[in-house]
């Protein structure tokens, strides 16, 4: 079994020597001969010295001139991983919060039950984890966003998961944004396995996070963007045949009303021009996106 352990970076140099050491010790344990592992870092355009201390590494080292986001590298690191023919790809972070030895509980649940997604719970093993408040009301309101949705997910940003080669051949990942929230929704939309298990995350020592104020804005525009990449059909193109529909039959009426000189004008009722606009927007926006979508542009 094939697995790609994939890390993004973004000015870690003062946790990245831990978390390269930790993964030679861990790497150093395994002893199963069918898991082959292969590290694989995203440098996305640190200013700092990470990069260097990446290539000073035995491992497999991406990198990008200039800082475009969590979401682009996490993309990177899929479609690299993708390529490579790999059965599966554990993310997590590059900022020494996660146990690297965590991974274990990752393979004990794949190899008890296959699954598409398996998401990384911290709140019940990270005693020493303290988020803030403005994190805690994000996790709250995205865990009850996806309650909503039908998905039972206690922890919706923990960048400790993993994902199998299925959920990795059509993954969509929209902008460059934090992508751990798509990540859930996009395993909902395409009816793919998921499940969770606790693992054990500690406070950042050095750095800082990048979640602010205008994080959830942000996530939310992403994963409704997201949600309409996937039901283009369903949301888009048949609503606006239906508006079409109606503005058809509007439109009769009101040629009947004119040519029985009822009104003075062919079109009396301002809601067919509206339901014709609304129409041929929906469609034409929807089948653009279906057409990128088989291009591959988008």
């Amino acid at each position: 079994m094939k697995i790609n352990i994939c890390i993004p970076v973004f000015n870690e140099e003062n946790n990245l020597p831990d978390v390269i050491k930790n993964l030679d010790d861990y790497l150093s344990t395994v002893s199963n001969k069918d898991l082959q592992f292969n590290v694989v870092f995203y440098d996305d355009g640190s200013t700092d010295n990470s990069l260097s201390i990446l290539k000073n590494s035995k491992f497999e080292v991406l990198f990008g001139l200039n800082n475009k986001g969590l979401g682009n590298a996490i993309s990177t690191l899929f479609k690299h991983s993708l390529e490579n023919d790999v059965d599966g790809v554990i993310k997590l972070d590059g900022d020494g919060q996660m146990d690297i030895s965590d991974i274990d509980l990752f393979l004990d649940r794949l190899m008890s039950k296959p699954t598409d997604l398996i998401q990384g719970n911290r709140f019940y093993r990270s005693h020493s984890f303290t988020p803030g408040y403005l994190k805690r009301f994000g996790m709250l309101f995205f865990r009850i966003i996806f309650r909503i949705i039908g998905l039972k997910i206690k922890d919706t940003s923990n960048g400790f998961i993993y994902v199998s080669k299925k959920w990795l051949e059509d993954f969509k990942i929209i902008g460059n944004y934090n992508a751990a929230q798509q990540i859930i929704l996009d395993t909902k939309l395409r009816d793919l396995t998921y499940s969770e298990v606790d693992v054990n995350i500690k406070n950042r020592e050095a750095g800082k996070s990048f979640i602010g104020i205008k994080y959830p804005f942000n996530v939310l525009s992403s994963m409704f963007l997201l949600f309409l990449y996937r039901k283009t059909v369903k949301f888009l193109i048949i609503p606006g045949l239906v508006f079409l529909l109606f503005a058809f039959l509007f439109f009769v009426n009101d040629v009947s009303l004119w040519i029985r000189q009822l009104e003075p004008k062919v079109i009396s009722n301002e809601i067919t021009i509206l339901a014709f606009l609304l129409g041929v927007q929906f469609v034409s926006l929807g089948s653009i996106i279906e057409i990128l979508k088989k291009q591959k542009i988008i």
